[in-house]
């Protein structure tokens, strides 16, 4: 039996975020046991394969990526968390008690 890489293990996790909902690096890095690799998370990210909900995968404070980094579509990730119905704050962070995953 092979051994799933990180990334490929993020993948796995990330697959399971329902629509609707968040988490955080950091929360998939934990779920990992591997808590201090929230940065090779948000790597994975970056290279994610075509299908993969990364969008729902957002910074601890709630802050979604920079509108210059698009999504499939060519979408932001906040315009993909709003068709959602991810809830914001007026500060643009997500309102993360309302809307955070848990496995």
């Amino acid at each position: 039996m092979t051994k799933l890489s990180f990334f490929e293990q993020v993948y796995e996790l990330v697959e399971e975020i329902p629509k609707g909902r968040v988490a955080t690096y950091g929360q998939i890095a934990r779920l990992l046991e591997q808590p201090h690799n929230a940065r090779v998370v948000g790597w994975a990210m970056r290279q994610a394969p075509a299908g993969l909900p990364s969008h729902r995968v957002v910074k601890r404070s709630g802050e979604p990526a920079p509108d210059r980094i698009l999504f499939r579509g060519g979408y932001t990730q906040r315009e993909l968390l709003v068709a959602e119905l991810i809830p914001f704050h007026s500060n643009g962070c997500i309102n993360l008690s309302a809307c955070m995953w848990e496995r």
